[in-house]
């Protein structure tokens, strides 16, 4: 997976190809076919992968017991440090995108995966509203939408333009932005 993230990320979904994926990864292609059926099947092992390294770090970023503002900075932090740990991934995180656009079954499949998201979402945003840390007249659906738009929406901007956003002079301003509108105590 680590060679094909590398040559998605150099040469997007359409233009790679199997042979340059398992050439630079060292295996045959029988090996590739014995693990997955095809480069979209790989394609979304890594996608799902990733998914779930940013599932499980948002989960361990959450303290119910701290004020709002205090875990959306966690969370902000860890989803954007993950960046920093994979340069590659927002190239990746484009072509996702871009690919689904172009094929309705990959769309309907990235749907299902942002609508786990969402739904994650909506359950740390319902605890947190139980343990009296945000506004009881949420919409909870319309916020988790809201913060995984705003979320990425930054990462995208700061892909496309590098030198002119960082998403670590991010944290602070969007931290109070999304507390307040939140509603942090």
């Amino acid at each position: 997976m680590e060679a094909a993230r590398g040559v998605f990320g150099r040469s997007g979904f359409d233009r790679a190809t199997v042979d340059e994926i398992v050439r630079e990864a060292g295996f045959s292609k029988g090996a590739f076919y014995v693990h997955f059926e095809s480069k979209e099947d790989l394609f979304w092992a890594m996608l799902e992968e990733r998914i779930s390294r940013q599932q499980e770090a948002l989960r361990q970023a959450v303290d119910y017991s701290k004020p709002m503002d205090y875990n959306v900075r966690t969370i902000l932090d860890a989803v954007f440090g993950l960046l920093g740990d994979d340069p590659l991934w927002g190239s990746l995180f484009m072509e996702f995108h871009a690919h689904a656009a172009r094929n309705e079954k990959v769309r309907q499949r990235l749907a299902v995966m942002y609508e786990r998201w969402r739904e994650m979402i909506v359950a740390i945003l319902e605890v947190s509203r139980d343990a009296g840390r945000m506004r009881e007249d949420a919409d909870l659906g319309f916020m988790a939408t809201v913060l995984i738009a705003t979320v990425e929406g930054s990462i995208i901007q700061y892909h496309l333009a590098p030198g002119t956003l960082s998403l670590e002079e991010m944290v602070e301003p969007l931290t109070r932005t999304l507390s307040e509108w939140l509603g942090a105590d």
